[in-house]
């Protein structure tokens, strides 16, 4: 009775570990609410923003692009994808929980930043 009790107790831990093995990092979401994209300033210029590739996360991992188009994206540890949507194919790496930085194909950085700028407003 005790040597099945252990067994079933060592079998319960091994599936534990398997069910939060994630291939790409911990899966997540974003804080909810606007992000302003831009391309950052210096000491001598102020940071630039380019609105047509702003966004806002909504529930679901989902975002609403500024004509209205709704997608999709995929946070793994520090990385995130929009998959689908207006921005499918955009990919970000995080500096911190309110900065995104933009990758191109090629993962390099495109000097693009996405700041989170605030909350869900639900005033249309």
């Amino acid at each position: 009775m005790m040597r099945r009790l252990f067994l079933m107790t060592v079998i319960a831990l091994c599936a534990t570990d398997v069910a939060h093995a994630v291939p790409g990092g911990r899966l997540g979401v974003l804080q909810q609410g606007a992000w302003t994209c831009e391309k950052p300033g210096s000491a001598e210029a102020l940071p630039v923003e380019v609105p047509e590739l702003n966004f806002t996360t909504i529930p679901d991992s989902s975002y609403i692009a500024p004509d209205g188009g709704r997608g999709s994206y995929l946070r793994l540890a520090d990385r995130l994808t929009l998959t689908s949507g207006p921005f499918a194919g955009r990919g970000f790496v995080m500096d911190g929980e309110e900065i995104l930085r933009e990758l191109d194909t090629k993962e390099s950085m495109t000097g693009l930043r996405c700041v989170h700028s605030g909350p869900v407003s639900l005033a249309s």
